[in-house]
């Protein structure tokens, strides 16, 4: 059985260029991570994520001797897209209806921020139902905001992020539901 591998260069803002190579895997192999040192269970948790890419670029950068994985590391992206906004709410003015989209989008963010408390208290009692509906009512969220712009025919600034951070609750949703043991 043979494999297919593609490697891709990523510069966290924390780190040195890193280069990561990821091999189609099957079923039970997890991918390698070249030149940093890395758990081997993070390699193994994003190597069964839908985007192992995006888990490791959104988790490394956070991640040290004191920081444990939990189903709240999209809130860092979250932030990040919500000042996004902001920034293009002010600078330059946008048009009314543009402006209104991004108002749509600020609200959505900031329930996303909301929920993350919601998902925190759930996982101790081992709610896998309620991380689950928190994180998939966050994918929404995402969701509505991208929407707004089609529905007003705007083409959306904030597009690639919001793929990004679809891509980072999807894989939340994943390791909380299906990998974490409640």
């Amino acid at each position: 059985m043979s494999t297919t591998a593609a490697s891709v260069a990523l510069v966290p803002s924390s780190f040195e260029a890193q280069f990561f190579n990821f091999s189609q895997l099957q079923k039970d192999q997890t991918f390698s991570i070249l030149s940093i040192d890395v758990d081997p269970k993070l390699q193994k948790l994003c190597g069964e994520t839908d985007y192992p890419i995006e888990c490791l670029t959104s988790t490394i950068p956070f991640l040290d001797e004191n920081v444990a994985i939990n189903p709240c590391l999209f809130s860092n992206k979250t932030k990040e897209t919500l000042d996004k906004a902001f920034e293009l709410s002010v600078n330059p003015p946008p048009s009314r209806l543009f402006l209104s989209c991004l108002e749509t989008c600020i609200d959505n963010y900031n329930s996303i921020l909301e929920s993350k408390k919601k998902i925190l208290d759930a996982i101790p009692v081992g709610d896998a139902n309620q991380v689950s509906m928190e994180l998939s009512f966050n994918m929404e969220n995402v969701f509505a905001c991208e929407d707004t712009f089609k529905e007003a025919e705007i083409e959306s600034s904030i597009t690639e992020l919001n793929s990004l951070l679809v891509k980072i609750i999807t894989n939340n949703i994943i390791i909380s539901v299906d990998m974490i043991n409640f």
